[in-house]
């Protein structure tokens, strides 16, 4: 294992556990430079983690002489770190230097051993990181944490990032329960249909189901929003056949976890259904300024909006999560736009507008309704409900235009 590797490892497990870079230059020169991450307090139950500045050097030193060289140019830009994670190899660096140079500059030094194997000092002074694979990890039990990163390589590589997002927020109630709220009304809509006499079970999946079906169940119908303004919601409910349902559970399970971990349940919740009615509103206004009827279902605005959520979150919390993710999502997301407006431009019945006001409704609660990510604090429900009511008053003002439009 290379001093890079472990310096990536180190890393990896300090943004974890909820450190931060304390500059832009030293997120996106981590690899190359030594970086400063701010480390905060941890329960001493769980972890023993001093607080405070860490400095990772990504390269090993020469030996000691190198090592104290480096601290003084360190001290005279101003820089006071807590903690000193090296990646070291032990016979350059006597365990009485380390002391020394601790003592002196007034912090911990931590050196990570690139060579297998054994302990090589104080439990103060040194560490080894020679294995990472789960035996090892097991037979470790009883060492510092540094020694039981896993082997996930590049700590900036997004999926990194993600697993970590899983470990602080396993559970997404919401996604669940929006995927289970749909797959259960398209399960009641079709025994329905296949209880009237002219329907039949397999019939009514192959072929879905008719205009007077879907405005009956609450679709989004220009000729009946004036006075059932309701249906704006309904109809992110419904679909209109089993493909139609299946593309749009099958992307809202991909979006939604991540957003859902990223934003937080309850934030997510709302974003999800402030999506929704964006997306209705947007199709019935766009219908209105074409003049004709239209009949409009789907959750497609509201996976727009989880789309949007996650790129919102991203703008807003920017240095928040690891460069390499920020640009990551940017891109997925530009290309998941293009690739469904494309589709819509090529097959009539698709309603981009709904697409397009979920995306933007999504996008500004996702970046209004955004936090720091565990275990920062979190924005108080009090916040967010004003935050949410003010866009529901945002798209009563353009739902009352769209209707003034329909005439």
């Amino acid at each position: 294992m290379t001093a890079g590797d472990l310096s990536a490892l180190v890393q990896q497990f300090l943004l974890f556990h909820g450190a931060r870079y304390t500059s832009r230059a030293d997120e996106e020169n981590w690899k190359t430079v030594p970086v400063t991450l701010q480390v905060p307090p941890q329960p001493i139950e769980a972890l023993q983690l001093a607080a405070g500045p860490w400095v990772v050097v990504p390269w090993r030193l020469a030996g000691a002489d190198h090592l104290q060289v480096w601290l003084e140019r360190l001290a005279a830009s101003g820089s006071r770190p807590r903690v000193l994670v090296l990646a070291q190899d032990r016979a350059l660096l006597a365990e009485h230097h380390v002391l020394q140079l601790a003592t002196a500059h007034r912090l911990d030094i931590v050196a990570l051993c690139a060579d297998p194997p054994g302990v090589t000092g104080t439990a103060q002074a040194a560490l080894v990181a020679h294995a990472f694979d789960a035996d090892m990890q097991r037979s470790m039990a009883s060492c510092n944490p540094l020694v039981h990163l896993a082997a996930t390589g590049d700590a900036r590589d997004p999926q990194v990032f993600l697993e970590r997002l899983r470990h602080a927020a396993p559970q997404v109630p919401v996604t669940r329960s929006m995927t289970g709220i749909n797959v259960l009304v398209y399960a009641a809509m079709v025994f329905a249909a296949a209880a009237r006499p002219e329907g039949g079970l397999w019939s009514t999946v192959a072929g879905g189901f008719g205009t007077g079906q879907l405005v009956a169940w609450g679709a989004n119908a220009t000729g009946h929003m004036a006075a059932e303004p309701w249906r704006l919601l309904t109809s992110a409910f419904l679909h209109g056949n089993l493909l139609h349902i299946a593309m749009n559970l099958l992307a809202l399970w991909q979006l939604g976890a991540m957003a859902e971990r990223l934003l937080g349940s309850r934030a997510f919740g709302a974003a999800y259904l402030l999506s929704a009615l964006g997306g209705a509103v947007a199709s019935f206004g766009w219908h209105a300024l074409q003049g004709g009827p239209s009949v409009s279902v789907g959750a497609s605005g509201a996976v727009f909006g989880v789309l949007g959520a996650t790129v919102g979150f991203a703008l807003a919390r920017r240095d928040t999560i690891p460069s390499h993710v920020y640009r990551a999502l940017l891109r997925s997301g530009g290309m998941f736009v293009l690739i469904n407006v494309g589709l819509g431009l090529a097959v009539p019945v698709i309603d981009n507008a709904a697409h397009l006001g979920g995306l933007v409704t999504g996008t500004a609660a996702g970046a209004a309704l955004s936090r720091e990510l565990p275990p920062g604090p979190q924005p108080q429900l009090g916040t967010q409900a004003a935050i949410a009511v003010g866009f529901l008053l945002v798209l009563g003002i353009v739902f009352r235009v769209a209707l003034g439009l329909a005439g």
